[in-house]
């Protein structure tokens, strides 16, 4: 169903059904309240983040997840490198996020989540016969009043480069309006909300429940997410937490 809605329509809406274990889904909360804050987020923007990546080796038999090393900076954090090329026009093509923890990428929860995105996306013959290539963002937004948005980055409909980006919803306070999610054409790309005609959204909706999770072809399609803001009527914060996992097939340069 979520590859053949994405060969056909360029996006999947769907939830993950499968039955983690209560270790697992514990290390996740744990591993979401001890992101860090991101440091490429707009100022007054509670927006925190953690990256990892890695390869999965098709020809391998049965598909595997091997994560790259982190780099450790001058003050001793382990940092992973992602490469968007051009498609953020908010920032450089080359950022460094504080990693993923060795414990949640041991987890079989993420390992799953990984390895059923992969076996829903489809390639060339000529992209299998290189490794491909995975990046895992945990992207946790806050926002703390209703003038206090939590925005997601870019603030705009976008492309994000890779070819396939699947999305999952980790969780979502009940205080948080907002956060709805846009699929629109891709000459839309770059334009915010406003300025995007109706018939060019090709779907709207919201992400609610833990694993609710929507796929793109990204060469088909641009996507965007409003920002959240703090409901009037609660007390708590506005929080959405997400785990974002893109692939794209490793270019041979000879």
């Amino acid at each position: 169903m979520i590859r053949e809605s994405l060969v056909k329509d360029g996006y999947s809406r769907f939830s993950m059904n499968h039955a983690f274990s209560e270790e697992d889904i514990a290390f996740l909360h744990r591993e979401f309240r001890a992101l860090e804050p991101d440091p490429y987020a707009p100022p007054g923007v509670q927006r925190f983040r953690r990256y990892g990546n890695g390869v999965i080796v098709p020809w391998r038999g049965g598909a595997g997840v091997d994560w790259m090393p982190v780099v450790i900076d001058s003050r001793g954090h382990g940092m992973s490198g992602y490469d968007q090329g051009g498609n953020n026009p908010e920032h450089e093509n080359i950022r460094y996020f504080y990693a993923l923890s060795d414990i949640i990428k041991s987890t079989e929860l993420l390992t799953e989540l990984v390895i059923r995105d992969f076996e829903n996306t489809f390639w060339s013959e000529r992209d299998l016969i290189s490794p491909i290539y995975f990046g895992v963002h945990f992207v946790r937004i806050v926002s703390s009043s209703i003038n206090n948005r939590g925005i997601s980055s870019p603030d705009c409909f976008h492309q994000d480069g890779e070819p396939f980006t699947f999305a999952h919803l980790v969780s979502r306070s009940k205080s948080t309006n907002g956060g709805v999610n846009y699929i629109g054409s891709t000459h839309v790309r770059n334009l915010t909300l406003n300025e995007v005609a109706e018939e060019d959204i090709c779907a709207k909706f919201e992400l609610r429940e833990f694993m609710d999770s929507f796929a793109v072809h990204d060469p088909r399609v641009s996507h965007y997410v409003s920002p959240i803001v703090k409901s009037e009527v609660d007390a708590e914060d506005a929080d959405r937490c997400m785990i974002l996992i893109d692939f794209s097939p490793m270019v041979q340069r000879i």
